[in-house]
């Protein structure tokens, strides 16, 4: 009896679990023919980024991030704001992600400030938009259910609560939690998921500078969002994004300021009259007006509209030194269904963004289509397949992010790299203060005996020198700054053109900086033409007092040169040298080689040097009268640096380490000009120096008769040897903001991507 009632004890529970179960199973999974709100809301948002996904033209980057700490930054600012608002406290708050949409649940005391307390649940959802800096998240509240009953309330008796009621209730809570939230910019969360990085470049100098020159520079641009596409999953949102670079635009010093901007239907007496916030308050959102504070010099402004991250139209304004300056551009004939308008405020000469503001579409308040829960997964599957399909190329859509993964395309990071460097021209400065104590030696050997003149000369006039301008070409940077504006849709032709501003005043600059070379060959050639006058005339000068002396000297100065011993020499000749002065190494022309394979530039040090010294000269056992003539050259001497060595093209694969490839590079050799020569310098100031010897020598029968290693400093060129050290590209790391504290990952570069991984 006991075996046969336990029995059916167990059969009985069976069936009370199996029904426990089925019962549970349908709380979790999508109930057919049972419609509501929510299951429509996730099918519109669901039909609504397909769309997005299916007008995206590209997807450059993807992004991952952890619900949960998504979750717990809304929950911390929107708790935040509860506490602080008067009316509302909070008993309790939930987020649940689901199928495209965050739904929002918070069950809140409301007080009528009379003492009178009622209980309710708001619910609704938190939208997110995607910026480069930023993902904006903003919550809405959409329904309520008061759950007391017989109360007293605002001045009012309730059985139970009836519609203007919850309307009224309703409308405060979004108004003191949602709209506040927005409006204080607590709903932001800084996200930089594409930072650029920097370049470092320097050389070193060995024996010539004890400190190497090293400069970095920051990589300069913005990345403009010309689409993008989220997928909201329980535990990860993902958004795949497509995007344009814009090279060499940067954020502004703090000197000048945008203390105004707004886009504007009507400017009247230099006024806005009316602010557009949304494009769907009207198409006509035709002025961006911008107010410019404390201007302590002329500029100019740059007005770039952009259309979905496209740009399609440019307008500069000049501002001139003032407090309070007002202008405006107009947006013009552009018809565009955008879904997003945006201004960048530009300054012309340095490029940078002074400041950016954009407008959003909003959806239409259409009547969303009413789907069961089993319609709206099936969207939703859909969805997911597509946008799988479209991310199909990255490697961590199905990596679980700690609490953010980003990932970017190499074919999108070399053309942002390359863009990034193209323009730039970098001075690495050396220590002034490093400069080498330069010593030099060499030999003076006899003078060949067939120069030597004992008869007295008539001195030629001295002959005219020339200015070699031949070398000094006139360079101009000719490139076309025209850019086509709009096109003919039926036949791809150019409409309207415009010059690009950025690229004119990039332009300007290079024709500034090719005159102004040629401007310094011109002098350098000039110099030289000088140079050669005094030498000319002291070598006549020099014939002239020559001519004076009486043979027997020279007799006796060519007796003892034929007596010498071959390869004895006549003096040893020693250099001590100081540098003063302002030299740096300028690279330029940089080229990003293949799929950052490597790396290619151009170099040129650029001297402002000048150069001091003593020769001393130290006979060996020669005759008297020459010896002493000899013991007479030594002397200090100044001289400058007057050529800049260039050399083009250099090349280096990329080694990479983590985050930073960097380019190695072979040292070599480059000859730098001295003028005057330090032979010249001495000899040129003081002619009778030579004319005392009596026996017609000239400054260039010296130079000649010099021998040794260092000979060719002392006829002035100086060997330097040269050490590119590595050139570093370093990729900056991403960062993110949640609840006050930054979080950042090292990026890390693989065979397809560069990739973040941000965690805690």
């Amino acid at each position: 009896m006991k075996t046969e009632m336990r029995s059916l004890l167990t059969a009985v529970l069976s069936l009370v679990f199996a029904a426990l179960f089925m019962a549970g199973c349908s709380l979790w999974q999508p109930q057919p023919g049972v419609v509501s709100e929510r299951a429509s809301m996730q099918n519109q948002r669901t039909a609504n980024t397909l769309q997005a996904v299916q007008d995206l033209a590209e997807s450059d980057a993807l992004i991952r991030l952890d619900n949960r700490w998504l979750s717990r930054q809304f929950e911390t600012v929107i708790e935040q704001r509860i506490s602080s608002a008067e009316q509302f406290s909070l008993r309790k708050l939930k987020l649940e992600y689901a199928r495209q949409l965050i739904w929002i649940e918070a069950d809140i005391e409301v007080s009528d400030g009379q003492g009178n307390v009622i209980f309710a649940i708001v619910s609704g959802e938190v939208r997110l938009i995607f910026n480069p800096g930023h993902l904006e998240w903003s919550p809405r509240f959409s329904r309520i259910e008061i759950r007391s009953r017989d109360f007293n309330f605002a001045d009012g008796i309730y059985a139970e609560p009836v519609d203007e009621l919850n309307q009224y209730v309703l409308q405060g809570f979004n108004a003191e939690v949602a709209d506040a939230i927005i409006q204080s910019g607590d709903n932001l969360i800084p996200l930089n998921p594409f930072p650029l990085g920097e370049i470092q470049v320097g050389a070193a100098l060995p024996g010539f500078n004890r400190a190497p020159a090293r400069h970095t520079r920051s990589l300069r641009g913005i990345f403009m969002v010309t689409g993008y596409a989220m997928l909201i999953e329980p535990s990860t949102t993902t958004i795949a994004v497509d995007m344009t670079f814009l090279a060499d635009l940067s954020t502004c010093p703090a000197d000048v300021t945008i203390s105004r901007a707004l886009f504007t239907g009507e400017v009247v007496s230099r006024e806005p009259v009316g602010v557009v916030t949304s494009i769907d308050e009207g198409t006509n959102a035709a002025y961006f007006y911008s107010e410019i504070a404390d201007a302590k010099r002329p500029l100019t402004i740059i007005h770039y509209w952009f259309a979905d991250g496209v740009p399609v139209a440019v307008e500069e304004l000049p501002v001139g030194q003032s407090e309070r300056w007002r202008t405006w551009s107009a947006r013009g004939e552009i018809e565009s269904k955008a879904d997003l308008w945006e201004v960048l405020v530009v300054e012309k000469e340095s490029g940078c963004i002074l400041h950016s503001q954009s407008i959003r579409s909003t959806e239409a308040a259409s009547e969303m289509e009413a789907v069961d829960e089993l319609q709206a997964a099936r969207s939703f599957e859909s969805l997911k397949q597509s946008f799988k399909q479209r991310v199909s190329g990255f490697s961590i859509t199905t990596d679980k992010p700690d609490i953010a993964l980003v990932e970017v395309r190499r074919p999108f990071l070399v053309e942002v790299v390359q863009a990034a460097l193209a323009d730039l021209s970098i001075d690495a400065d050396f220590d002034a203060t490093a400069f080498e104590t330069g010593q030099y030696l060499a030999r003076l050997q006899p003078f060949d005996e067939e120069e030597i003149v004992c008869a007295r000369r008539s001195c030629p006039e001295a002959p005219l020198c020339k200015a070699n301008l031949a070398q000094c070409k006139r360079f101009r940077d000719t490139r076309d700054c025209s850019s086509c504006l709009f096109r003919n849709p039926l036949n791809n032709r150019c409409v309207k053109e415009a010059v690009d501003p950025l690229c004119e005043a990039s332009r300007n600059r290079q024709n500034a900086k090719y005159e102004a070379d040629r401007t310094a060959c011109i002098e350098t050639a000039e110099t030289a033409k000088r140079e050669c006058d005094r030498l000319n005339a002291q070598a006549l000068r020099s014939c002239q007092i020559e001519s004076e002396f009486e043979d027997n000297v020279c007799d006796l100065v060519r007796t003892g040169l034929g007596s010498m011993k071959s390869g004895a020499p006549l003096a040893h000749v020693s250099a001590e040298t100081r540098v003063n002065g302002k030299l740096s190494a300028n690279f330029s022309n940089f080229r990003i080689e293949g799929d950052l394979d490597g790396l290619k530039l151009d170099m040129v040090l650029k001297p402002d040097l000048k150069l001091a010294g003593e020769l001393h000269f130290s006979p060996a056992s020669i005759n008297r009268p020459l010896a002493d003539c000899i013991v007479a050259w030594s002397s200090p001497f100044d001289s400058r640096f007057v050529t800049a060595p260039t050399v083009n093209n250099l090349l280096s694969s990329f080694e990479q380490n983590h985050s930073t490839l960097t380019a190695n590079w072979s040292g070599f050799g480059l000859t730098v000009e001295t003028r005057p020569s330090p032979l010249e310098a001495v000899f040129v100031g003081n002619p009778q120096m030579l004319a005392g010897c009596g026996i017609g020598l000239t400054v260039d029968q010296v130079e000649k008769a010099f021998s040794g290693e260092d000979e060719a400093f002392f006829r002035g060129q100086m060997e330097l040897e040269i050490q590119p050290l590595p050139s570093k590209l370093h990729f900056a790391p991403a960062t993110i903001e949640l609840g006050g504290n930054v979080y950042s990952a090292e990026a890390t570069l693989s065979a397809a991507h560069l990739r973040y991984r941000i965690g805690d």
